[in-house]
């Protein structure tokens, strides 16, 4: 307020342009002539800040409609936000009720709901442990590096293969896609080459994650155990 006062002082007494106030008080010129009208037309009240909320809201709830959420609530406290759209629509004989959402909001407002605590998972997921491996070949992580366009236009998706116990890299091939079949072709051709260890480690991403019948984690029982990380950074 006072740096306004300031301003339009220094703009009245006529030794300054507006321009160099402007400058002055780091402020734009369009700012600069707006605090000049409005002190012209109230005076010193006319310099307090005022409201930047809108005027009118097109979508805001009639509060009528709000009104009846909140008896309907009232009536029935069990009742939630999609119980009263459906009772605003064939008790009450509203054609376009509000949303579900906006119903829930109405009665955030006043009060009428509390916020509950997110349940957890109704089953417990039993991680366990991860192997420590001892020797080489005895576990393999494994993991697509993420895909990338060659400069063909083809699509390259870079499968890895590493022994986690020497850190030796043991396969790194670009796949067309990170599919069941092209990554057990790619298993297969290192298998031919390296033997079978005795546990594959993978992350829940596909093709490794899927439970489905073409999923890897159900066709590669006959090639190995298989040990699932649920922590892709414990993963490579």
């Amino acid at each position: 307020m006072e740096k306004k006062e300031e301003f339009i002082s220094l703009a009245q007494s006529g030794h300054f342009t507006v321009s160099e106030l402007c400058k002055e008080y780091g402020i734009s010129r369009k700012t600069g002539h707006k605090w000049l009208a409005r002190y012209r037309e109230s005076g010193r009240d006319g310099l307090a800040e005022r409201s930047r909320a809108p005027k009118s809201v097109a979508n805001r709830t009639a509060e009528r409609m709000e009104a009846l959420i909140v008896s309907e609530k009232r009536k029935h406290s069990t009742w939630g936000p999609k119980k009263i759209h459906r009772v605003l629509e064939t008790k009450h004989g509203v054609k376009k009720p509000p949303a579900v959402s906006t119903i829930g909001e109405v009665l955030k407002r006043h009060g009428l709901v509390k916020a509950r605590k997110r349940r957890g998972g109704v089953f417990r997921v039993d991680r366990g442990e991860l192997t420590v491996p001892e020797h080489c070949n005895q576990v393999y992580g494994v993991d697509f590096k993420g895909w990338f366009v060659m400069g063909d236009g083809e699509r390259c998706d870079p499968l890895t293969v590493t022994d986690l116990h020497s850190r030796f890299v043991l396969k790194t091939e670009g796949l067309p896609q990170a599919t069941t079949r092209w990554t057990q072709e790619g298993f297969r051709n290192m298998f031919r080459r390296t033997g079978l260890p005795e546990i594959i480690r993978v992350d829940n991403g596909a093709p490794f994650a899927s439970m489905g019948p073409g999923g890897l984690s159900r066709l590669s029982v006959w090639w190995i155990g298989l040990e699932s990380s649920n922590r892709r950074s414990r993963s490579l």
